[in-house]
């Protein structure tokens, strides 16, 4: 029986987690989740997982939106899973989505875990220099998580209120950071940032990129942008960026279309 893995990514981390787990699993499919005409699965699969990011706390309103609009019906039985990618605090990033499940579709969540990587939201931080320390730390614990997903074992979710408190008053807010984004001179109108958004959030006018305040806060283009041109406020001129080692720029953006 065939399986699929819904992802969403900014820099790549949650990516390399799903292409991680699709090689060890039978014909494992891995769509991006801003494909949104891939939500009405027709067939059943044997394995359904969600792989993203933690942001401030929760899920990211790209993957609600999507699991709310997930037509499930053909899949009451399959086997479900979601891995969260986090940085500092996971959360409830995972509980959600256990909850989304529930209350949209009646369906639980069979598996959840959640996996520490490379630190990377350069909007709030410098970012650590150990990369390659990290990224193996990561490599490590995602091992365990594959078993656990092959051999279709249960895991209790768990949430603390106080997380839902704080992601509730800031998620939305996500959205209209972008009007906080500035575009230096050295931008070639290369249109990179717009072929890398996830959100399809930038339009490129006049050779100079417009963002239409349905942001993400992936910050995947200032983190891809070869001339550093796009920067949040004043803040993020002078820090280094990131993006996953294995994830290129020309996959994440074919990946997009």
């Amino acid at each position: 029986m065939d399986n699929i893995i819904f992802y969403f990514t900014g820099t790549g981390n949650s990516l390399k987690v799903a292409k991680t787990i699709s090689k060890e699993l039978d014909n494992a499919e891995i769509v991006s989740m801003n494909k949104l005409e891939k939500c009405n699965l027709s067939k059943q699969y044997g394995t359904i997982g969600f792989v993203y990011p933690v942001y401030y706390w929760g899920m990211p309103n790209i993957v609600r939106n999507f699991v709310e609009k997930l037509d499930l019906t053909n899949n009451r039985e399959t086997y479900f899973y979601g891995v969260a990618t986090f940085g500092g605090l996971a959360g409830n990033g995972i509980s959600q989505l256990n909850d989304l499940l529930i209350n949209r579709h009646n369906i639980k969540l069979n598996y959840g875990q959640k996996i520490k990587m490379f630190a990377n939201y350069i909007v709030a931080y410098n970012m650590s220099g150990k990369v390659k320390e990290i990224t193996n730390k990561s490599d490590k614990k995602i091992v365990p998580v594959i078993n656990a997903i092959k051999n279709k074992k249960d895991k209790r979710v768990k949430s603390k209120k106080i997380f839902d408190k704080i992601y509730n008053k800031y998620i939305d807010k996500l959205k209209s950071m972008d009007k906080d984004y500035i575009v230096s001179d050295n931008c070639t109108g290369c249109k990179i940032c717009k072929n890398i958004c996830p959100a399809k959030n930038i339009e490129i006018i006049n050779g100079i990129p417009h963002f239409g305040h349905n942001c993400e806060q992936c910050v995947a283009c200032i983190q891809y942008c070869p001339q550093k041109a796009i920067n949040y406020k004043n803040l993020t001129q002078n820090r280094t960026r990131y993006t996953n080692p294995e994830i290129s720029c020309k996959e994440l953006m074919e990946r997009n279309k």
